[in-house]
């Protein structure tokens, strides 16, 4: 059994994972979302019986809010919960301070902080390890002088192969940390002025008990008005629009995104699956150049696009090394427009599998509508599907 959630995550990620055979079930947190949508996973959350609420890994991809907030949220509120993570992938301001750099500076940004915060005081309460657990140096990247690229095996036979970010793309966000946290009037481990910033926060607050004694609605509301965008590393950068060259990103966040090869079982997979986050085109391809020597199609049976449909994370060289049926695109269109019509378009002109491209949208919306329409999918011969939330079982 194999099944993936997006869970209604707005303009964020959200992935629900869920693997195993008979009632042995596993599960993998991909984001949390943006804070607003937090009530959501929370939600999703309370449907397991609370034994069960058990990951065996949460990911956090990299730092912008819409996939960090919910699970800055989450975290909070795990022990009441009882939620119970086997391992945490995030890189922050300890394992970017391990990365190689001839400078030797150190690092930190508000929210990511934050976040390193709220793992150390989660192991602590737990008394176990589990930030970075079974990564190489502890540290989620492909290491410069690596030949082959990390892969970690899961219970359950899922095994994880890492195809983001490289040592390039953490080193440049090291660089800009620093002055990020210097706008902020803020020095890294400043554990004080930390715990002040969170409990000031309105937006990420922890939602209290598992009866729910708040207001769920008015909170959400609350924080859909009260929300700014903010990218925590590239604010003035903007968001590139849909005429903008395809594989064109240049965010440093994005850049340092995790982005994942899941295969399941690990031995002869059924199911393979790219997990990009909001990773860079570029770096996708160098990694799949080095899975695929030979330049064959990694043969894959979805793929979770990066940056929720952005033109300036996809690629026709990218397409090109694909031989994929599924296409996952998680985006209400909030804010940044999102998906680009030009990507959803290159997926149907690109699409190298025999079966029809099957493009699944967690959201109904302005930006997703125009592919909703039968007649046009029978005509260009693809499916979509768009309904608010998508649980893909296979």
């Amino acid at each position: 059994m194999f099944r993936i959630e997006m869970l209604p995550a707005a303009h964020g990620d959200c992935l629900w994972i869920e693997y195993g055979t008979g009632d042995q079930v596993r599960r993998i947190l991909i984001d949390g979302g943006p804070a607003h949508t937090y009530p959501s996973l929370r939600e999703r959350v309370l449907h397991l019986p609370a034994d069960q609420r058990h990951f065996d890994l949460l990911v956090i991809t990299h730092i912008d809010a819409d996939h960090i907030e919910g699970i800055i949220r989450l975290l909070q509120d795990a022990q009441s919960l009882n939620c119970v993570f086997d391992r945490i992938w995030f890189n922050g301001a300890d394992q970017l301070n391990q990365v190689p750099d001839p400078a030797g500076e150190s690092l930190g940004a508000m929210q990511g902080e934050i976040l390193g915060l709220l793992i150390k005081e989660y192991e602590i309460r737990c008394g176990t390890s589990v930030w970075n657990r079974d990564l190489p140096d502890q540290i989620a990247y492909i290491a410069a002088e690596a030949n082959s690229l990390p892969v970690i095996d899961l219970p359950g036979e899922c095994r994880l192969t890492l195809l983001s970010p490289d040592h390039e793309r953490l080193l440049e966000l090291k660089d800009h940390w620093d002055n990020e946290l210097d706008k902020a009037g803020f020095e890294s481990g400043d554990l004080q002025t930390l715990k002040l910033k969170l409990a000031n926060n309105r937006q990420l607050k922890p939602m209290g008990d598992v009866l729910g004694e708040e207001d769920t609605e008015a909170e959400e509301l609350e924080s859909i008005n009260s929300w700014e965008p903010d990218d925590s590393l590239g604010s003035s950068q903007g968001e590139a629009g849909n005429d903008a060259p395809f594989g064109s990103d240049t965010s440093l966040a994005n850049g340092s995104s995790i982005a994942l090869l899941l295969e399941y079982p690990k031995t002869n997979p059924t199911t393979r699956f790219l997990l990009a986050g909001d990773a860079w085109a570029s770096v996708l391809e160098s990694s799949i150049d080095r899975l695929n020597p030979e330049s064959t199609k990694l043969k894959l049976t979805g793929f979770k696009l990066p940056h929720h449909g952005s033109i300036a994370n996809i690629s026709p060289a990218l397409m090109a090394r694909l031989n994929c049926t599924h296409y996952l695109i998680s985006t209400s269109g909030a804010l940044f427009n999102h998906p680009h019509s030009r990507t959803v378009e290159l997926l149907l002109t690109e699409h190298n599998a025999r079966a029809k491209p099957r493009i699944h949208f967690n959201y109904l919306s302005s930006t997703t509508a125009r592919w909703a329409d039968p007649a046009d999918q029978k005509s260009r011969k693809y499916l979509a599907f768009h309904p608010e939330g998508i649980s893909l079982f296979l």
